[in-house]
Order: structure tokens, then sequence, then C-alpha cells
């Protein structure tokens, strides 16, 4: 059974509200990774389905984060504000938001991800909000 409302999560647990995800991460000292999409966006799919449950990206998003999916069609209002604040300039799905336990923009992409490039913003996604590098 698929936790996430789009697409198969491959056997990850993808949260779909931002109190619950923000609840796990304190509680287990760990970021959230939200993923801003729609089921109509094929580069979602790719990650959703292909990028994240592949061995050496689940490898480092399991100790690290707690997932989270957000339906850019219904979006919860605090999603909204903090793309608004820290990604007004993103225009191509998926938006990918990584926030600290507290709720706090860390680092923010677009558009299509590759591995490579998923894992690097992974290691960016885990540091604290404000140190990290262009």
């Amino acid at each position: 059974m698929s936790t996430h409302p789009h697409f198969d999560d491959k056997g990850l647990r993808w949260h779909t509200k931002l109190a619950e995800a923000l609840a796990e991460a304190k509680r287990d000292g760990k970021h959230v990774l939200v993923e801003f999409g729609r089921e109509a966006c094929g580069n979602c799919r790719t990650l959703v389905e292909g990028l994240i449950p592949a061995a050496d990206v689940r490898a480092e998003i399991e100790p690290h984060f707690v997932l989270l999916a957000s339906d850019c069609d219904a979006p919860e209002q605090e999603i909204v504000r903090l793309g608004a604040d820290h990604m007004s300039h993103a225009r191509s799905l998926p938006f990918v938001l990584y926030l600290d336990a507290e709720g706090e923009f860390v680092f923010g992409t677009q558009g299509a991800r590759n591995k490579h490039g998923l894992l690097h913003d992974l290691l960016h996604g885990r540091q604290d909000p404000g140190h990290h590098h262009h």
C-alpha cells in the first residue's frame, strides 16, 4: 500500500501533512524533504518512483529525512508560504523543499533532478538553515 498520494513510493513512508512530518522529524532528529508536485508531472513521478527509492539515495534519505508529499493543486498554506518566501523564482515541478525539524527552509530545487544532483541536494538539505553555499 503506497503512502504517497500520487505515485508508487516503493515501500518508503510519505507523510501528506506538514505537522505530522515535523513531529516525526523533531522526535527522530531529522530534516524534512518536501516533494511539491502533481500526479500529471513526469519529473515528479521520476523523483518519487525512480530516484528516491534507489538504494544509494534511500541510504542517504532514511537516516536523515522524513518525506512529505504536498499536492500543488491542494497544498497546505504553510508550504505555499515557504515556497513564496524562498522559491518564488521556481517554475518547473517538482519543487523540492528541504526543511529542518522546526519547519525552517534550508534549501530548495526545482524541476528534474538526476541521481547525482539529488545526492548532492541531500547533503545541502540536511544542514542548518542559512549555512549552505550555492
